[in-house]
């Protein structure tokens, strides 16, 4: 009888303990927006800023981002992210005005709920010359994503009846809408200045995500429209600069600031960039460097990156160890980010040219 007890008592804090985790997950994921957060924002462009479409050397970019957190809690986090940029140039043999065509998917998975998020936008952009060495870009980026979680694994105190497991009992929660769907508009504009004869750059650039603030929970159904949870707009402000020192070496500085409803997140950093080796199309570069954010807690982001010709591999480890929300969350450790990027340049046609007739 004692055994059964201790049995029938784990099997209730299981339950409560899951229950718990429900409610947790569909409330905080509804306020915090389920937004991407990337520690690698610059490798992760389109999530930056749709005026980032375009902004590289080459005529296509691909980028994928993985992220994994928060591992020692009962909700980890798993967010993969692709995307992949064309341009089309406005005139044959002008390769400074362009439309940038692109595809961007995010996929998000937390807990043992496995509420899901899943989005499909398609970041459009223009790039026109101020000058020479300057140049505006302009994008906007029409979204559409869909929410789901699943139940199979979740059950209710109410379903405990004298110790006993009763899968038909009825419950308080309304479960009947496990998914939806929604629209997100998002727009933004970069700034592309940069050095005539050295690899020196620097981007600035804004966006508003979230411009028509969609309906985002899973009981719009049933309340009023002054009830329904929305996207907060989100506004982000950036800078990303390289600064060529010598001939092997730049130096790199970078800063994010993002402010959505009441949440807000500051990023810095800097690093080192070294050119290892300049034989063409088989470059080589080593850039290492961190970064320290502040958000509900404070985290210091290493990073390593490696530049070989057109590719670029990234590694960040978010390590939470100056803040209590670390210590009390992720046990001082938060998780590994990685992201590869692959820029393509096409064969250009040759101008055309009137030959000699003498000949």
């Amino acid at each position: 009888m004692l055994n059964d007890s201790i049995v029938n008592t784990i099997t209730l804090l299981t339950a409560l303990r899951r229950a718990f985790l429900l409610a947790l997950t569909l409330t905080t994921s509804s306020l915090v927006a389920q937004d991407i957060h990337f520690s690698q924002f610059g490798n992760s462009p389109l999530n930056l800023s749709p005026g980032l479409a375009g902004v590289f050397g080459g005529d296509l970019r691909f980028v994928a981002n993985y992220r994994k957190q928060w591992r020692t809690v009962p909700v980890p986090y798993s967010t993969v992210s692709g995307s992949v940029e064309n341009k089309v140039y406005l005139k044959p043999g002008r390769y400074n005005r362009f439309v940038t065509a692109s595809l961007l998917v995010n996929y998000d998975k937390q807990g043992e709920l496995a509420l899901q998020s899943l989005q499909v936008g398609i970041p459009l952009a223009i790039t026109l010359p101020i000058n020479r060495t300057n140049y505006l870009t302009v994008g906007a980026t029409p979204m559409f994503g869909q929410r789901s979680f699943d139940t199979d694994e979740v059950t209710f105190s109410e379903q405990y009846i004298d110790g006993m497991y009763d899968p038909s009992a009825a419950i308080s929660e309304d479960l009947t809408v496990t998914s939806l769907k929604y629209f997100d508009f998002s727009a933004g504009a970069n700034l592309r200045m940069q050095a005539a004869q050295k690899r020196t750059r620097f981007d600035l650039g804004f966006a508003a995500h979230h411009i028509n603030r969609p309906a985002h929970d899973f009981w719009a159904s049933s309340v009023t429209d002054e009830d329904e949870v929305r996207l907060y707009h989100k506004w982000t402000v950036y800078g990303l600069g390289l600064f060529q020192l010598s001939e092997k070496f730049d130096f790199l500085a970078q800063g994010l600031y993002q402010k959505q409803g009441g949440y807000s997140e500051i990023v810095y950093g800097c690093g080192v960039r070294m050119h290892l080796r300049e034989q063409r199309y088989k470059e080589l570069a080593l850039q290492i460097g961190a970064d320290w954010r502040h958000r509900y807690n404070n985290s210091l982001v290493p990073r390593v990156e490696v530049f070989y010709g057109t590719w670029i591999f990234g590694a960040t480890f978010d390590w939470d160890a100056f803040s209590r929300a670390g210590e009390l969350i992720s046990d001082r450790r938060g998780g590994p980010e990685l992201s590869l990027i692959y820029r393509f340049y096409k064969i250009k046609a040759l101008p055309k040219f009137k030959s000699c007739p003498i000949i």
